[in-house]
């Protein structure tokens, strides 16, 4: 057991040293960071379309109809519905049962004819109703979309853009290597 864990020990300790020098490449590369003050950071504006859902709304006509009986009852009418009602009526049942049918069917035919020979139309009312309904109303606005910014380095003016305003200082990268022949 403890030559297993002592093999699997020296295992790890050759692959990490293997690796190590690539690593020390990349270490390199970042270099040193230090701070260059800001000369000038200007915004840079985009358009963009914006939503604006809002309430449209409008008065329209609507018209109501409502029907209009006379005075009294119409004797034709009730006559002719009694008559209709008892020959429905008597279509229904059997023997004394049948009887009963035609009756109840001619008293309320009678109703219904009487009541229906009065109707004289329909009365028309318009009233104005509100109607609403949301709409997109779209405006356009300008939006930051990063900074334009002038940094002093070494005696040097540099120009970069950044999503965000760098205030006073900005902080850089400084790498010295030699020169590749």
């Amino acid at each position: 057991m403890n030559k297993l864990m002592i093999a699997s020990l020296m295992a790890g300790v050759t692959a990490v040293t293997a690796t190590a020098p690539a690593f020390a490449d990349r270490w390199d590369d970042y270099g040193e960071t230090t701070y260059a003050p800001v000369v000038s950071s200007r915004p840079v504006y985009t358009q963009v379309r914006v939503s604006e859902p809002r309430q449209e709304c409008r008065s329209e006509p609507v018209v109501y109809r409502q029907p209009v009986y006379g005075q009294g009852s119409n004797p034709g009418g009730a006559i002719l519905g009694g008559i209709l009602g008892g020959v429905v009526g008597h279509q229904f049942g059997g023997g004394r049962g049948r009887d009963v049918a035609t009756a109840v069917g001619a008293v309320i035919g009678a109703g219904i004819g009487g009541q229906a020979s009065t109707y004289q139309g329909s009365n028309e009312q318009v009233r104005y109703e509100q109607r609403c309904q949301v709409v997109d109303a779209y405006h356009y606005e300008d939006r930051v979309q990063g900074y334009d910014v002038t940094y002093r380095y070494n005696g040097r003016l540099y120009n970069t853009r950044l999503p965000y305003d760098p205030g006073s200082r900005i902080a850089v990268n400084v790498d010295v290597r030699p020169a590749q022949y």
